[in-house]
């Protein structure tokens, strides 16, 4: 058993496909799919399921996915670990963020560690709070940037994870400027009650908080999205009404948008960053980790 068919069959699972894997890896089809079934044959086990439309894991992988992902990480912070030695010339790190945080905190912080080492390679999956949450505590990423609200029903900090807070913003409804809302200094939920919304996908906190706006109401959602800036483009046409983050450069009053704050006691939003608690970190995790302390703002 190698390292690499260990890296093989993540991939081939994370992606559904031994050519999406082997695209990703820059290697050949081929050698995906003899580099896995050689360490089936290693193992004992069959863990791949295969057909039709792509591959899916077995029961036996599903059991040994943890381990193998474990295995990964800790060849990532051998090399790591070696190159910190010589002065961390390279290394690879993968994140994942919220929207919010691509655009308010990596540019600055990616340009910072190239500055010093360009050679580090950063691997950035987007996505909503709950997803890169999950994605930090099952290991697919070393680090995340999520967004906190403080919802009712909410589970208090998972303890596996060490969170540190970088900004705070608040939680606003976005009415096109025509509407009679925009008018109004504040708002009842019966206001809500059979108004067109604008609404995000599962996996966003702004789902949630809306979800929790409007419940007990009538909720008309007519339109779905994954994006703050579209959200606020369909306000701005006059398609409906949507909730929004103070944090997000989109979120702006003017140009056909109007922002009524939103007075709950949970309406408060944070940035922070997160990482597996009491887990040994690579150098090139401490040191993002050190950089986005020391630029904490509020």
């Amino acid at each position: 058993m190698r390292f690499e068919q260990l890296r093989y069959l993540e991939a081939a699972l994370r992606t559904g496909s031994f050519r999406q894997a082997a695209h990703e890896l820059g290697v050949s089809q081929p050698t995906i799919t003899n580099q896995v079934q050689r360490l089936e044959e290693d193992l004992g086990v069959v863990l791949v399921m295969r057909g039709a439309h792509g591959v899916r894991p077995t029961d036996a992988a599903e059991r040994i996915l943890p381990h193998v992902k474990s295995a990964i990480r800790a060849e990532d912070l051998l090399r790591q670990e070696a190159s910190a030695i010589d002065g961390l010339k390279i290394g690879t790190v993968s994140m994942g963020t919220v929207a919010i945080g691509s655009m308010r905190v990596l540019p600055r912080l990616v340009r910072e560690m190239h500055e010093g080492h360009p050679n580090i390679r950063f691997e950035v999956t987007e996505g909503g709070t709950y997803v890169v949450r999950d994605g930090v505590l099952d290991g697919t990423f070393d680090l995340g940037l999520i967004t906190r609200v403080p919802l009712p029903g909410e589970p208090p900090d998972d303890e596996r994870l060490h969170y540190v807070d970088l900004m705070t913003g608040r939680l606003v409804l976005c009415v096109p400027d025509s509407h009679p809302l925009a008018r109004a200094e504040t708002f009842d939920l019966d206001d809500l009650s059979g108004e067109p919304l604008i609404f995000f996908r599962e996996g966003s906190i702004l789902r949630r908080a809306f979800e929790e706006l409007t419940s007990g109401i009538d909720a008309r959602i007519v339109y779905t999205t994954d994006g703050a800036e579209t959200a606020q483009r369909m306000v701005r046409a006059g398609v409906g009404i949507a909730i929004a983050n103070t944090l997000a450069p989109s979120t702006t009053s003017g140009n056909g948008v109007t922002l009524i704050p939103i007075n709950k006691p949970w309406a408060q939003t944070t940035l922070s960053a997160i990482v597996r608690t009491g887990e040994l970190r690579g150098r090139i995790v401490e040191t993002l980790l050190r950089r986005i302390r020391s630029s904490k703002s509020t």
